[in-house]
């Protein structure tokens, strides 16, 4: 499984990457520090999975998940913010989004996310 891990904090990566890298051994992951980076490698990376914050500067999540609805990409995509507003909520489920974690991540929340993707 390729998963694409996209997050501006760089201890929120580390996080994400080291509890995947716990569920899913085998997982190649890769890191991206806003949406214009990762949207710019992802056509090449051509991920399985995203997990995606929303508040990032350059490109946010929700302009990363409105340009993936127009490319051939598929990925199933785990939101993880701190921005838990409805309409962000509502506008994720719009783009198709698997999954919604809010911030504080733990490594139990990750878990319960990654059971139920793989379950799907």
């Amino acid at each position: 499984m390729k998963i694409a891990i996209i997050d501006d904090s760089i201890f929120m990566r580390r996080l994400i990457t080291g509890a995947i890298q716990q569920i899913q051994p085998d997982a190649v992951l890769t890191e991206f520090t806003n949406g214009e980076e990762a949207l710019a490698q992802l056509p090449k990376l051509a991920p399985d999975l995203i997990t995606l914050d929303m508040l990032m500067p350059k490109m946010d999540g929700l302009a990363l998940l409105e340009a993936l609805k127009t490319s051939a990409l598929r990925p199933r995509v785990i939101v993880i913010t701190a921005n838990v507003q409805n309409s962000v909520r509502q506008k994720c489920a719009d783009f198709g989004v698997t999954d919604f974690i809010e911030k504080p991540i733990t490594f139990d929340k990750l878990q319960a996310s990654f059971t139920k993707l793989l379950a799907a």
